[in-house]
């Protein structure tokens, strides 16, 4: 039987002082039925004490890692060629094994390089990821931002660099191209050909005008919810092969979340992961 792993972002849940936030919520995440939680740990600084937290009420790890811009803190830097990021791309992956993840999430790349550029620093990645013995384990975000922001750019690097995997995150691509993606048979087609990629999903509802649906389950979002779920579908039914697959109901904090919403982006994130993973077990078995 697929097991069927969720992993909970911390996104906007801040560690607090020696992790005295962490502690605290970790266990109720593992009550939940959690396998683990996916940590951006730019800011960390103690990585062997996060570690332990999560064994101590056993709670797998994966990370998120930003080549060249952690934290989208302040402008874009200057400067980032593909061969430059490269070596950014190896020191995160250095720096992230202390952590002992079982997943590896890269926002990858950038949206300002022309697409050869692009293919150019993906074909890299494969290069840094065998010298470091994490051959096929990282999966590349499409991401805003980053050079796998549109379904073309994904088409096109994933043509030239077959061997890339992927996480899946197309609530990106749907506010990119205002639409949802399942109306044109271009689209269609696109979709069908990245889905054999992802390894990893971003399990966040949008829509065409936001980043973040704040009910899914409303009628109001119907269609979104159909797209959605289908795509999500497909990416699960062609992982059937694999004995783990991993997944993040990935709703965050404001601007993410609409201002003024009835239910906080915590809740939707905890109702949806719990929903969700009840399909994605049909779906995988």
């Amino acid at each position: 039987m697929v097991q069927i792993l969720r992993f909970r972002t911390v996104w906007g849940k801040e560690p607090g002082p020696n992790y005295e936030n962490w502690r605290a919520w970790f266990p109720a995440l593992k009550k939940q039925g959690y396998a683990g939680v996916e940590i951006d740990f730019t800011d960390l600084t103690d990585l062997p004490t996060a570690r332990q937290i999560c064994d101590d009420v056993g709670l797998e790890i994966s990370v998120l890692l930003h080549t060249a811009w952690g934290g989208y803190k302040g402008p874009r830097p200057t400067g980032l060629t593909p061969q430059v990021v490269l070596g950014h791309y190896r020191e995160q992956l250095q720096i992230a094994q202390v952590l002992r993840p079982i997943n590896y999430n890269a926002q990858s790349g950038s949206d300002h390089w022309t697409l050869d550029e692009s293919v150019e620093f993906y074909k890299g990645t494969l290069e840094v990821d065998a010298e470091l013995g994490l051959e096929g384990k990282i999966r590349h975000e499409t991401h805003r931002l980053r050079s796998l922001f549109n379904p073309y750019a994904g088409l096109y690097v994933l043509s030239r660099v077959p061997k890339l995997r992927i996480t899946a995150d197309i609530s990106h691509w749907v506010v990119v191209c205002e639409r949802l993606l399942d109306q044109g048979e271009e689209d269609k087609a696109i979709l069908k050909a990245i889905i054999p990629h992802v390894s990893h999903i971003h399990a966040r509802m949008g829509t065409t005008q936001s980043s973040q649906c704040p009910d899914p389950t409303n009628e109001a979002f119907a269609p979104e919810r159909a797209f959605f779920e289908n795509f999500w579908k497909e990416c699960i039914k062609a992982q059937k092969s694999n004995d783990i697959i991993t997944w993040v109901p990935e709703y965050g904090p404001f601007p993410y979340h609409p201002f003024g919403s009835a239910r906080d982006f915590s809740e939707v994130a905890d109702t949806e992961g719990s929903r969700l993973q009840t399909l994605f077990e049909e779906w995988a078995n």
